[in-house]
């Protein structure tokens, strides 16, 4: 009978049929698959998975690190928009080779700051920052059409300049 209730827990289900289902609160519906899964928080394997992400997590705490509890989806949305692009504007300005002048404001050793930090670390986490969040392209789009925007404001500027008359 163990074995008939764990069979049904993994069934797979076509897609026209989950609206059929009667799902309980601690049921779910695999996206694809469509295989229904049970969860049981009080089953051994979850107390034993649980416990050790805690193990895991206290590592970090253990080190300093904050640990911030997020979705997915929110993690990959700040992630790029924090983590992606200030690597993607150190990766662009560090391939303009600036260097530091005799006349550098404090912004400006920022930006050098930036660039250091992130032209340390290697191609290959930029590119998984990239690579593995589904934000990051549109992190690159939406630069794009800032620069876009901010280049079309300075033509403006410049063509009403044109049309002064300097004395």
């Amino acid at each position: 009978l163990d074995q008939i209730s764990e069979a049904k827990k993994t069934v797979p289900v076509p897609h026209s049929h989950v609206e059929d289902i009667d799902l309980d609160e601690e049921s779910f519906v695999e996206e694809g698959s469509g295989k229904v899964h049970s969860v049981h928080e009080h089953s051994e394997a979850h107390i034993e998975g649980k416990d050790r992400i805690e193990r895991f997590l206290s590592i970090w705490e253990e080190e300093g690190c904050r640990m911030v509890p997020l979705s997915c989806r929110d993690h990959d949305i700040y992630a790029a928009n924090s983590q992606f692009i200030t690597h993607l504007m150190g990766r662009i300005l560090g391939a303009q080779g600036l260097e530091p002048t005799p006349i550098d404001t404090k912004g400006f050793d920022s930006v050098l700051r930036v660039i250091d930090s992130t032209t340390a670390d290697s191609f290959d986490l930029f590119y998984g920052l990239y690579k593995y969040n589904q934000n990051s392209m549109d992190t690159i789009l939406k630069l794009r059409d800032s620069m876009d925007d901010v280049v079309e404001q300075l033509k403006k500027m410049e063509l009403s300049d044109k049309n002064q008359v300097d004395w």
